[in-house]
């Protein structure tokens, strides 16, 4: 059901069949506002929020470039309802091209719903927080796998078994994502995800692609994919576009390795594999095979790797392997 308010984010406020922009403030530098730019396409008629935001990691750029690809494709007469994307979620990470926040070292996507009494993170993430929440009906959040890894494309949405987990699943199908990852995980309970779910808001995560490149058909897998929820939540006409029959996962186990040294894949993203299955190695300098990381669980799905010959510290997370539950 659309929250029927008009829909102002920052400066940016909707106008009925426009693309209008602004900024949101979600912090301050010591001279002046830390802003992320917004887009708002809005359409001729009322109808539900759809609140999209990219680059809570500064190096995963591909769901901006995904909203824009939609954004200039939206039949604006024929929408009914609005879509916000915010293009950096975390802006001073994304000027500084980190993963983590430059002035703290945290990562924001660990840390909501915020603290807005708190550091300079969490209170991003509560300014994010509080904003989507006043705005959005349904919310997604896109990444990669940034410079330093590579997923594959899939879907992933909170299982609490609330009625908002139950309308994230469809948002999840609704992607296109033959990969679905039903998640209840420990280490996701600080995401937008997990937080706007609990508070009955369906919220879905769409990953894909990394490894320091963009072709195109990645920037495509994001658009296609914002474009299939907002058909879902009946703001894009045209029929919804449902997977049937996904792969679905859930209980994921990180993977680190041992020893520092280049990273080689000996597996690509989304293959499955059973538990013990030798999925990377480790090489030292001159060329010695010094480590052999093996799947913790299985039949688990991979869904990160670290780049291949990525250099590696001891202790690194290379990989995640999601159990496959429905093959």
């Amino acid at each position: 059901m659309s929250k029927r308010r008009a829909t102002v984010v920052g400066t940016a406020k909707a106008a009925r069949g426009r693309w209008t922009t602004g900024t949101l403030a979600l912090g301050r530098y010591p001279d002046g506002p830390i802003t992320t730019p917004v887009n708002i396409a809005c359409g001729a008629t009322d109808g539900p929020t759809l609140w999209v935001q990219a680059a809570i990691h500064g190096t995963e750029t591909g769901g901006a470039m995904g909203l824009l690809k939609l954004f200039r494709r939206l039949d604006l007469a024929s929408m009914r309802g609005t879509i916000v994307g915010i293009m950096a979620a975390n802006p001073s990470a994304f000027r500084g091209y980190s993963r983590n926040t430059p002035f703290d070292g945290e990562n924001m996507n660990r840390l909501f719903p915020g603290n807005a009494a708190g550091g300079h993170s969490r209170r991003q993430a509560s300014v994010l927080m509080e904003t989507a929440c006043a705005v959005a009906d349904a919310v997604m959040d896109l990444h990669s796998g940034g410079d330093q890894a590579v997923v594959p494309f899939y879907a992933l949405y909170w299982d609490d078994r609330s009625e908002a987990s139950k309308r994230s699943r469809e948002l999840a199908l609704a992607t296109g994502a033959k990969d679905l990852w039903r998640s209840s995980d420990t280490w996701l309970e600080g995401t937008m995800l997990a937080n706007a779910t609990r508070r009955g808001i369906p919220s879905v995560i769409v990953e894909c692609g990394g490894g320091g490149s963009l072709p195109e058909s990645e920037v495509d897998i994001f658009a296609d994919a914002i474009e299939g929820v907002a058909r879902q939540m009946g703001i894009v006409p045209g029929p919804a576009r449902r997977r049937k029959a996904p792969r679905e996962m859930t209980r994921c186990l990180l993977v680190f390795n041992r020893k520092g040294g280049y990273f080689v894949p000996a597996v690509g993203v989304g293959a499955i594999v059973d538990k013990g299955t030798v999925i990377a190695r480790i090489m030292d300098p001159h060329g010695r095979v010094i480590e052999q990381i093996r799947s913790p669980n299985g039949p688990a799905y991979l869904a990160a790797l670290a780049r291949p010959y990525l250099p590696v510290y001891s202790g690194a997370m290379v990989a995640e392997c999601v159990k496959v539950v429905q093959p």
